[in-house]
């Protein structure tokens, strides 16, 4: 079904983004520990609430481009004049929405207690949409070069990480957090978009095109600002409603838990850009096969998080406030199995066959669901609610996932 050039091409795709993965999650997992103990729960909390709401921001500035553009990238990329047409409008799309973006934050400073206490934690926070916003990885992603993307963010993140362990030894350090996770960002964007800039040039975009592309990719950021009402925002409702403590234990634990999620994400990312150019069949065809070692892998990664929580999380924080909490950590470990399977639907398979309204359907449903029971249990259960509310939404975005799936195969 894969023939040799493209067994390699992906390979090469798939262990590039693997390196990416590594040093998104496992180079935090490392300063992680470092920080709850230097800052505290409360300002670590603080810390990782800022951060919620500028993954929120950040998935606003995408607009889905990693999905829709990466597409289109990859059937545009041996006409370099369409290509730049393409890559001028976006970038004038998301330039526009960081703008929006940017406002919104200043009124939430302006107007809110809570934002104007901390003002320059998510100032500096901000720092993190703008980097994603300038670097290119949809383009990159298209043109199946991730080398550049692997080496850019790498270096980034080892600085960043260095930094971590140099300049922040106490509570009142906190502040220099989001300072060096921004500024490791936006280093890796400017980068990023000079490299890219070769193999396009300058053209300025015209307002049927952009008109056209908000069109396309409108469900796919629909669809992505659900995903985030329940990847992101948990921590965020936590730390508004029972304190920022409370929420720096919970965003601790989900660090691991989004650890183990993005194990898959490389290889649905590094199949995508070939997929989406073949044919219905071989599409389906692929996901079908795929499910059945997909489930025994996140059964596996499921069992030893499940029954050593209490281990890792020694291992891992050494913190007896946290290890209090291991209970949350199993709870949340049925993520591993939900989450590895609905991505292959929501993430893979319904963005190669173009599906987007459906993919849209599944993540607003879910998002809905989450901001709902999330904030319900929040009040009731605090954080035993919140890892309740995160568990069931990616078991129900399965089950629409996979119903949708079937429904599609039944009548292709």
């Amino acid at each position: 079904m894969i023939n040799q050039k493209d067994k390699k091409q992906v390979l090469i795709n798939f262990l590039s983004l693997l390196l990416i993965q590594g040093s998104n999650y496992i180079l935090p997992l490392i300063t992680f520990p470092y920080l709850v103990r230097n800052l505290g729960a409360e300002k670590y909390g603080t810390v990782m609430v800022a951060q919620s709401l500028a993954v929120f921001f950040t998935v606003i500035v995408d607009f889905g481009f990693n999905i829709s553009a990466t597409r289109e990238v990859s059937l545009l990329k041996s006409n370099k004049k369409n290509l730049s047409n393409f890559y001028w409008s976006v970038f004038s799309i998301k330039s526009f929405l960081l703008i929006c973006t940017l406002v919104i934050l200043l009124l939430l400073i302006l107007t809110v207690e809570k934002f104007r206490a901390e003002a320059s934690v998510y100032l500096f926070s901000f720092g993190m949409v703008l980097g994603q916003c300038i670097f290119p990885t949809w383009f990159f992603q298209g043109i199946e070069k991730m080398k550049i993307i692997t080496y850019i963010n790498i270096l980034a993140k080892l600085i960043f990480t260095a930094c971590i362990f140099i300049f922040i030894h106490s509570s009142s350090d906190y502040y220099l957090v989001p300072i060096f996770n921004g500024g490791g960002f936006i280093v890796a964007g400017l980068i990023g978009l000079f490299l890219s800039l070769k193999y396009v040039y300058f053209k300025t975009p015209k307002i049927k095109n952009l008109k056209v592309l908000v069109k396309e990719s409108a469900p796919l950021f629909l669809s992505n600002v659900a995903t985030s009402f329940y990847t992101s925002s948990n921590t965020f409702i936590l730390g508004i409603i029972a304190g920022d403590a409370l929420a720096g234990v919970f965003a601790a634990l989900e660090k691991l838990i989004l650890a183990v999620k993005s194990l898959y994400i490389p290889l649905y990312q590094a199949l995508f850009p070939w997929l989406s150019k073949k044919k219905f069949i071989t599409i389906k065809s692929l996901i079908n096969r795929m499910i059945a070692p997909i489930s025994v892998s996140a059964l596996i990664v499921f069992g030893v998080t499940f029954y050593f929580s209490e281990e890792i999380l020694w291992l891992v924080y050494e913190d007896e406030l946290i290890l209090k909490y291991a209970e949350i950590l199993r709870i949340l470990s049925f993520i591993a199995i939900f989450s590895s399977l609905n991505m292959l639907f929501v993430t893979l398979y319904f963005p190669a066959i173009k599906k987007y309204k459906i993919r849209m359907k599944s993540m607003i449903y879910g998002g809905i669901y989450n901001i709902i029971i999330c904030v319900l249990l929040a009040n009731f259960f605090n954080i035993y609610g919140v890892a309740l509310s995160a568990v069931s939404t990616e078991l129900i975005i399965l089950i629409i996932s996979f119903y949708y799936f079937k429904k599609i195969e039944n009548i292709a």
